[in-house]
């Protein structure tokens, strides 16, 4: 996080919840949430890549780590209850655990791989939702950012599965918007592009692969992780008290339309 003062963003002591904080992009928003002034949940499945987040904020003891498959009610209920015996409250939380699951041909698909990846990026995230809202009415409001995709605003044809569930993502978000508008929870989203993690570079088999997909954006590289940790941090901020529903396309351009 690149700020002159951590309390420009309004989150000095506030408390945020992390999901998929082992690495990429859920790595980065945990340590720019951190660097900001928050006090930090760090969740996902591997305990010892979150130990490796921990150990990259700026207070690793104030952080706490807890092991969570988001696609297992008893996970997050256990997840949320901890962070708030913990800390309090929650005030903010970044929902970012996903998959891309198994890519190919539509008609090839499984049971196995719907379930995996709309346990993971749909119904997972909405399990993570309704325990994080029933939270933040307790204490008087929040604010949820929702990690989508630019597969969200158009299709992916190598996962119609993960571009359907992304674009759910959006639809959940604002729905949820709505409800909790009067009850001072604000609910956005942030779409990233094609981002430099370790997620996608496991879908190439070489680097030349990997360079020609960065110059499909406009700004002819791929993101990094903490630009769009970055504008997740925006969105849970106050700074952005007067959005709600919103999704931030964090995609180099390529949304905008051909160059």
């Amino acid at each position: 996080m690149t700020s002159s003062s951590p309390s420009a963003f309004g989150l000095h002591d506030q408390v945020v919840l992390v999901t998929g904080a082992g690495s990429g992009i859920g790595q980065a928003a945990a340590v720019a949430f951190a660097d900001a002034g928050a006090r930090v949940a760090l969740a996902g499945r591997r305990l010892e890549y979150l130990e490796e987040t921990r150990k990259l904020m700026p207070d690793p003891d104030d952080a706490l780590v807890l092991r969570c498959d988001v696609d297992r009610e008893a996970d997050v209920a256990a997840l949320v209850d901890a962070v708030a015996e913990r800390f309090g409250r929650l005030d903010a939380a970044f929902n970012n655990a996903g998959t891309f699951g198994r890519f190919g041909p539509l008609h090839e698909d499984d049971d196995e791989n719907f379930d995996l990846v709309v346990g993971t990026n749909l119904r997972g995230l909405w399990r993570c939702m309704r325990h994080q809202v029933a939270r933040m009415l307790e204490s008087g409001g929040g604010s949820i950012v929702n990690c989508a995709s630019v597969a969200a605003h158009l299709g992916h044809a190598k996962s119609p599965l993960y571009s359907a569930t992304k674009h759910a993502v959006i639809g959940l978000s604002k729905s949820a918007a709505l409800q909790y508008a009067g009850s001072g929870i604000r609910v956005n989203v942030v779409s990233p592009g094609s981002t430099d993690t370790g997620m996608l570079r496991s879908l190439y088999e070489s680097a030349d692969a990997l360079e020609a997909r960065s110059h499909r954006a406009p700004l002819k590289r791929l993101g990094t992780p903490a630009e769009v940790a970055n504008a997740a941090v925006w969105l849970a901020s106050p700074l952005s008290g007067y959005v709600t529903g919103q999704t931030l396309l964090v995609d180099g351009g390529v949304t905008a339309g051909s160059s």
